[in-house]
């Protein structure tokens, strides 16, 4: 019997350049916008506009959004300790991007 593993991998396909909006950000993670203004006030995202209806997010804030629920539901972590998590490895990778150069 042939024993092979098989990955799928699901994602969307999308225009690096672009930017993303609050909805459209809400909609790839199957959140509220209310959590999503959660972890910007907690500093963990950093959108561009005023206000709420003006956000803009880049493509990679999918990830981090991904990454902090991870944490939370893996390791029972409120926001501030998923949002000081985030930080730290952000800065781990920092500091791993200098040691390869």
């Amino acid at each position: 019997m042939n024993n092979q593993l098989e990955k799928i991998f699901e994602g969307i396909i999308t225009e690096h350049e672009n930017n993303i909006s609050l909805f459209e950000l809400c909609r790839f993670c199957n959140l509220t916008s209310d959590f999503i203004a959660e972890l910007v006030s907690e500093g963990i995202l950093e959108p561009v506009g005023e206000s709420k209806h003006e956000w803009q997010f880049t493509f990679t804030t999918i990830e981090r959004v991904k990454k902090v629920k991870r944490l939370q539901n893996d390791f029972e972590l409120n926001l501030p300790g998923a949002g000081l998590a985030i930080h730290l490895l952000d800065r781990i990778e920092e500091l791993e991007r200098l040691l390869d150069r």
